[in-house]
């Protein structure tokens, strides 16, 4: 038997958060054609996209944090494309997901002990979790 390996508080945040935006995504500020073009995800997909995400920012942040000259935070984002992270755990998870599909001009930054967000343009950022 393989022990478990839990996934950073840090990772589990994130993740979530961007899969919540796939079946809940508001609609605020997007154009009509946006709005026509974004698909609606189940909850079951959901949750698939977010274990496949919380594997790919985990390795990556603890990667990145075993690293003592990183100073800079984590980010993954969306802005007129996926991020890189986002794109692998759609695929992971079987879906197919685009840029209409999350808040575009949004962008999340993981740091150790916080994660925040500032979704969609010139919005301000906002704590998803804090330790």
């Amino acid at each position: 038997m393989t022990p478990s390996i839990v996934p950073s508080p840090e990772a589990t945040a994130a993740a979530q958060w961007w899969a919540d935006k796939l079946t809940s995504g508001t609609d605020d500020g997007v154009t009509v054609s946006a709005t026509m073009l974004r698909r609606h995800f189940s909850r079951a997909q959901a949750d698939r996209f977010a274990v496949a995400l919380v594997a790919l920012i985990d390795d990556r942040f603890s990667a990145e944090m075993r690293n003592p000259a990183q100073t800079l935070p984590m980010t993954v984002e969306c802005d007129y494309r996926l991020d890189p992270l986002l794109a692998d755990a759609a695929w992971r998870a079987g879906l197919l997901v685009n840029m209409w599909d999350l808040p575009m001009r949004t962008y999340m930054c993981i740091d150790p002990g916080r994660v925040t967000v500032s979704e969609r343009y010139g919005a301000p950022k906002e704590a998803v979790w804090v330790a």
